[in-house]
């Protein structure tokens, strides 16, 4: 669609009027000499992995919102700034949530904030700080007599008297003011009252550029505190197109320039959405930022500004017809335009803006500056067409200053709000959490640390679902990226099982002992040294337990040929041992009495056949952790804070189908301890309910395959959330996973690392909860290093994020990749005696090559 092209007033005046000085500043609240500004702070969204129908529908809602918020008449301004991201910000964080926390939590914490200070110093990491001003309207505004009066009553006033003032102006806007705040808030724009310190910031950081300012944390600013913060001189007279602003306490330079848009800067057809991105760039840019003013027309004086443009190009045509001379093709698109643009106003669909933007480049000398111009200029070609236009810096800068006004009007836009909707000047990749354990640095335009609070107990979060998917191939990092979360939930206090049915994740132990000091109990279930300490004799708490875990146990071991009419039996011996003392519990004894059942019935005779067949199973080293004799001495399953790491390495997990009755011997004895495991972990959720408890299940694909494995991922998923138990799922099978459709329901985030087949890639995506793949997320998927993943937050938004290791160290000790080999490895086992062949001229040449560097 074309849009109209804009035509200029025949005559510009400038304005070059004193610029406009905050006398107070409040929460969401600036007050000038001659104007109360309210401002608001736009979050980030999560745009950058939105397909076409979301960004047209996204940006559609924008535009409704802007319409519907922004005062018609009255002067809007848009501030898109970079902040540095602080340690002391992730610091506060920690200090501001409630808990318990591990032993060497603050140690943990200074790591994460040690990361986010040198990614922020290298420029990886910048805050993107985005402000929405009104100017707004008081019953004087549209009188000039009183705005006369108000200009004259100024000078003759004293500083006591204008602050005096300015306060009763804020008394007096204030209530109205808030329930506008409140409805900006609940619309889709998510917009936050902009406190007073961020007000005051945005402000000083123009008279004082290249200098790291911190923030007032004050709620009111006014007198000698603001005239502090500002403490900044401009001088625009060393070069026509810059100016030079100092920082007076630290004498700090920068040079700065100003961007307009070209007369007819943007395309002569429509910004399409979506695509019209052309703040969204500023990401690409660092440093760059931009500020745009502008006024919203409302839906009557769009429709009076559409009439006299439509009166206007049926003149001109007219015109053209009476010479004789053929109509343009623009005034005849213009005509069409415009007649389509009256159709959208008249329907509620759209409104007009008017749009004054303008893009802030600085460097710290003049010819970084040249560069940094034609760097900018280059980079929005084909976007927008930009100019330096020199003499006029001076207002230009003025303009940025929060609470000015427009002072050069010839560059102005007309253009439908949906196009400042679809610039996506709130548009970003933000995911995450505001409180939580640093464990991520984000991908997407909105470059900074990702935060996770895992095991939060918000009134919101309280009532959202618990289970977490970690999916990808072998080698893309997600099994390393589970322990990263689980560091981060061991920080916060947690009890955390981890079932690792490879044994590569053993590092978690040496990390959580090290970094963060908490109980580590390490359950080896092949080693011998383990035996009997999954019993659940042992760890169930009460005998009804212990009886259903125990009876599904020996079950479990058993064919299909010896279960049959073996339960009353087995369940009679399990009876008598629950009826002795506490000490003497042991699956061991259930196998002693059915062992030592006496007569020759044939209850009896079954009793002592399945007693030596269970004794003998027990010898299994799959199953001997969970029915074998104990150590003497050996420690109960931990109970409490800390991390249980359980291994089940040399396993036999089943792999003859899905069919129990195919299994062999190992596979059984597999399958039940794996059972066991689970057991013991919802054991723990049910009678530790008040400590938070993470259940972490790794390699999926070995059980995910058959119902039985499913059932148990589907059972424990549904139950976690009522258990306060959060469970993380690792596999490579995403596919397997997307099957199972109750987990779905139960995910709360999902973190997708490297899928390049299609069908992988379509399960991941149906656990993103976008079942239909665009080529958006497609291309993101396929495209992702080592470690890199496409994540899905709490709040349903996709974002691009890399895991953080925090040290060599803590890489290195998680890492799941097998070592290098060298003789300290492994070396030949030779003795000083032991014959050594001979080698031949070949043998010795080949040696002496692989010795060379």
């Amino acid at each position: 669609m074309r849009r109209a092209h804009r035509r200029t007033a025949r005559r510009i005046r400038r304005v070059t009027a004193a610029p406009a000085a905050p006398r107070v500043i409040s929460d969401g609240i600036e007050v000038t000499d001659d104007a109360v500004w309210t401002w608001v702070q736009i979050p980030d969204g999560a745009t950058e992995l939105m397909e076409d129908n979301e960004l047209t529908a996204a940006t559609l809602s924008s535009a409704a919102a802007l319409s519907t918020h922004l005062p018609p008449g009255a002067d809007w301004h848009i501030k898109v700034l970079w902040s540095r991201h602080s340690s002391d910000a992730y610091r506060a964080v920690w200090d501001a949530t409630p808990g318990v926390r591990a032993p060497g939590a603050d140690y943990y914490i200074e790591l994460g904030a040690h990361r986010i200070d040198r990614n922020s110093e290298a420029g990886y990491y910048r805050r993107r700080v985005v402000l929405l001003g009104v100017r707004w309207p008081t019953e004087d505004d549209e009188s000039s007599v009183e705005r006369g009066r108000r200009a004259a009553a100024r000078h003759l006033r004293t500083e006591a008297a204008a602050y005096r003032a300015a306060h009763a102006r804020l008394a007096m806007v204030r209530p109205v003011v808030d329930r506008w705040f409140r409805q900006i808030e609940a619309s889709v724009l998510r917009a936050r009252v902009a406190p007073a310190g961020l007000i005051a910031w945005a402000f000083a950081r123009e008279m004082r550029r290249g200098t790291d300012l911190v923030m007032p944390d004050e709620s009111l600013l006014s007198g000698a505190r603001l005239v502090a913060l500002m403490d900044g001189e401009v001088d625009p007279t060393q070069d026509s197109g810059y100016v030079v602003v100092t920082d007076t306490k630290t004498g700090r330079r920068r040079y700065v320039s100003v961007l307009v848009p070209a007369i007819n800067g943007f395309p002569p057809d429509e910004l399409e959405i979506p695509g019209g991105e052309w703040l969204a760039v500023l990401s690409d840019l660092p440093g760059v930022e931009a500020s745009v003013r502008g006024v919203n027309h409302g839906r009557a004086g769009s429709m009076t500004i559409l009439r006299e443009a439509r009166k206007w190009s049926r003149s001109q045509a007219k015109e053209a017809t009476e010479a004789g001379a053929f109509v343009p093709e623009e005034v005849d698109e213009a005509q069409d335009a415009l007649a389509e643009r009256e159709r959208e106003v008249r329907r509620r669909v759209d409104v007009l803006t008017t749009t004054h933007a303008r893009w802030v480049v600085e460097a710290d000398s003049p010819g970084e500056l040249v560069d940094a111009v034609e760097t900018v200029q280059k980079r929005y070609t084909g976007v927008v067409a930009l100019e330096l236009v020199p003499n006029i810096q001076d207002l230009l800068w003025l303009e940025l200053l929060p609470g000015d006004q427009v002072r050069v009007p010839e560059f102005a836009q007309l253009q439908p709000m949906r196009t400042l909707a679809g610039s996506w000047f709130h548009a970003g990749s933000s995911v995450g959490d505001s409180t939580g354990s640093y464990i991520a640095g984000n991908l997407g335009t909105s470059p900074g640390p990702v935060l996770l609070h895992l095991v939060s107990r918000t009134d919101a979060d309280r009532r959202l679902p618990t289970s977490v998917s970690f999916t990808g191939r072998s080698g893309s990092g997600k099994s390393t990226s589970l322990e990263l979360v689980s560091l981060s939930a061991l920080a916060e206090g947690a009890w955390e099982l981890i079932v690792d049915p490879k044994g590569d994740l053993g590092g978690i132990v040496e990390v959580a002992d090290q970094v963060l000091g908490v109980p580590v109990q390490v359950v080896d279930v092949i080693d011998a040294a383990s035996s009997g300490i999954m019993d659940p004799m042992r760890f169930a708490p009460s005998a009804d337990e212990a009886r259903t875990l125990t009876l599904d146990a020996l079950l479990g071991v058993l064919s299909t040929e010896d279960r049959r009419h073996s339960e009353t039996v087995l369940e009679a011996a399990i009876d008598r041992v629950l009826r002795q003392d506490r000490t003497r519990w042991s699956s061991p004894a259930v196998m002693g009495e059915l062992v030592a059942a006496a007569g020759d019935t044939p209850d009896a005779r079954l009793a002592r056949r399945l007693g030596e067949t269970l004794s003998l199973r027990s010898r299994q080293a799959g199953i001997r952790a969970v029915l074998g004799g104990p150590i003497p001495g050996a420690p109960p399953m931990m109970i409490g804070r800390g991390l249980v790491y359980m291994s089940l390495a040399g396993l036999d997990m089943p792999r003859h189908g899905a069919d129990p009755q195919r299994w062999t011997v190992a596979e059984r004895c597999a399958i039940t301890t794996f059972r066991l495991a689970l057991s013991y972990a919802l054991l723990q959720s049910r009678h530790i309910r008040e400590i938070p408890k993470v259940v972490a299940l790794t390699e999926l694909h070995l059980i995910t395959g058959y119902p039985e494995g499913k059932s148990l991922i589907e059972w424990l998923a549904r139950v976690g959330r009522a258990l306060k138990t959060y469970l993380l799922l690792d596999s490579q099978s995403a596919q397997d996973l997307a099957q199972i459709t109750a987990l779905i329901e139960q995910l709360v985030m999902s973190f997708a690392f490297e899928a390049t087949g299609k069908a992988e890639q379509d399960a991941q995506a149906v656990l993103l909860h976008r079942p239909n793949p665009g080529p958006r997320l497609r291309a993101a998927q396929a495209a992702l290093g080592p470690g890199q993943c496409v994540v899905r937050d709490r709040y349903n938004r996709l974002g691009l994020i890399s895991f953080d290791r925090l040290t060599e160290w803590i890489a290195t000790t998680l890492s799941t990749d097998a070592g290098e080999d060298s003789e300290t490895v492994l070396g030949f086992d030779t003795g000083p005696d032991d014959p050594v062949p001979e080698t031949d001229d070949v043998a010795e040449q080949v040696s002496a090559e692989t010795e060379q560097p």
